[in-house]
């Protein structure tokens, strides 16, 4: 089966990437302090001292976001979990659950458990997870209910210092790719890391923005797939508009 196949690359391959992942920024880190911050500033000058206060904070905000996001549990559903009491017997969501016969509504046939709203079963990790988002490989875990909030920081601090790293070495990037003669590991180090930055700025500034509109909207990736499905259910049929019952407001939301 090809997708039992490439959940188990999934599940082989994480730690690859998570490896890879560190490696990429570090070296990208060493490559600002090391070429271009001098360039930069004069070394011991106040305006060297902020430059590299501004660096720090950035980069431990990144690398500590992503241990975190990597080691934390997504979120498992409790053993003791026990099927609530609808809290609006009319509400959208309650008419859509079907009951289990053992009489919870909702049932994971692979995990032989109930689930409790707003959580999926991930064929990766073989488990059920609350509000999971979705797998990602670049963490080797999924996100979900309690991993989701340094995932969305770690992608922030991540996208600010690839715009921290271009707008601080865009001049000494420019002195390289204008400058004729022999390339010094200077040269390839600053060259690399203006490219990868940009190039994973966009990247991650895209998927930001989804988690931002996803965030303002209560719902996670999975969800609204869902949702997307069952609004244009209820317009083909004439029905009234589907609303998620979990969106108070963008400003509650958030």
């Amino acid at each position: 089966n090809f997708l039992k196949c490439f959940d188990k690359f999934l599940r082989v391959v994480g730690p690859v990437f998570v490896c890879f992942a560190v490696v990429l920024i570090s070296g990208v880190v060493y490559s600002w302090f090391t070429f271009v911050l001098p360039v930069i500033a004069p070394p011991g000058s106040v305006l060297w001292t902020i430059y590299i206060i501004v660096a720090a904070w950035l980069t431990f905000n990144v690398f500590w976001n992503y241990l975190i996001t990597v080691v934390t549990p997504p979120g498992a559903v409790p053993h003791d979990y026990e099927d609530p009491l609808p809290r609006d017997p009319e509400s959208q969501l309650d008419m859509r659950e079907e009951k289990h016969p053992d009489g919870f509504k909702r049932w994971c046939k692979k995990c032989r458990k109930p689930k409790p709203p707003r959580t999926h079963h991930c064929s990766v990790c073989r488990r059920c997870v609350l509000k999971m988002d979705h797998h990602c490989p670049w963490v080797s875990n999924c996100v979900g209910w309690r991993n989701y909030r340094t995932f969305f920081l770690f992608m922030a601090y991540l996208w600010v210092g690839c715009l921290y790293v271009m707008a601080t070495s865009a001049p000494t990037f420019i002195k390289h790719i204008r400058t004729r003669g022999p390339i010094t590991p200077g040269h390839t180090y600053v060259v690399m890391s203006f490219i990868l930055s940009f190039s994973v700025s966009i990247a991650v500034g895209l998927l930001l923005g989804w988690h931002v509109y996803l965030v303002a909207t209560a719902q996670t990736t999975i969800e609204w797939y869902g949702n997307r499905m069952r609004g244009e259910e209820a317009r083909k049929q004439g029905l009234r508009p589907w609303v998620n019952e979990w969106d108070v407001g963008w400003l509650e939301n958030t």
